[in-house]
């Protein structure tokens, strides 16, 4: 599966304070590839973005809390490029500081192509979501769904399930996990599915 989803491979919830060549041989296989990722904190948590370098000229790699942020050039195509693989907390507060974050960092570099994936830990509606318990709080909505229009990203419709996160009861399950494209990503590869 990952030879075949190159030029790019995102993991959350890794729960690995290192990782070295090994894991990265043992998930790419022997072509040319790059890593970066961001250490778990105890056993939660752990981001780690692998890519294709013969097809990703890479530029910079940062990290902060739940983030990690690869840029670079597609070295065919030559679109300049952001990506954003997520691994967002489960408070409000958290999550909203983190929307903060991540739409100054995509406002001051709009002319790149970004994408913004991950583990969201938040819906955008109603529908996203099916538990035990009846209603949700819409301004846990709202946040999301300012953030997504703040900086005009485009949310990938799902395809298969409608939802990326199942408890064990089989009566809980939302849609946490996305894709969210710029107008240049989607404008640069128009059947991104």
């Amino acid at each position: 599966m990952v030879r075949e989803t190159n030029p790019f491979v995102f993991i959350q919830e890794t729960k690995l304070q290192v990782v070295d060549d090994f894991v990265y041989c043992s998930l790419w296989g022997s072509e040319s590839y790059g890593f970066s990722y961001c250490p778990s904190m105890g056993a939660a948590g752990g981001i780690l973005t692998l890519w294709n370098s013969s097809e990703v000229d890479l530029h910079v790699s940062m990290s902060f809390e739940n983030v990690l942020i690869i840029k670079g050039r597609f070295i065919k195509s030559v679109v300049d490029f952001a990506i954003a693989n997520v691994y967002v907390p489960c408070d409000n507060g958290g999550r909203e500081h983190l929307w903060e974050r991540l739409t100054d960092l995509i406002q001051t570099d709009v002319r790149r192509a970004w994408c913004v994936s991950g583990d969201f830990s938040a819906i955008r509606s109603e529908s996203e979501s099916k538990s035990r318990v009846i209603g949700g709080n819409s301004e846990d909505f709202s946040a999301f769904n300012n953030f997504i229009d703040n900086v005009v990203l485009v949310d990938l419709p799902p395809c298969g399930r409608n939802f990326t996160w199942y408890r064990g009861d089989g009566l809980s399950m939302s849609r946490l996990n996305r894709f969210l494209l710029s107008k240049e990503w989607i404008s640069s590869w128009p059947n991104c599915f």
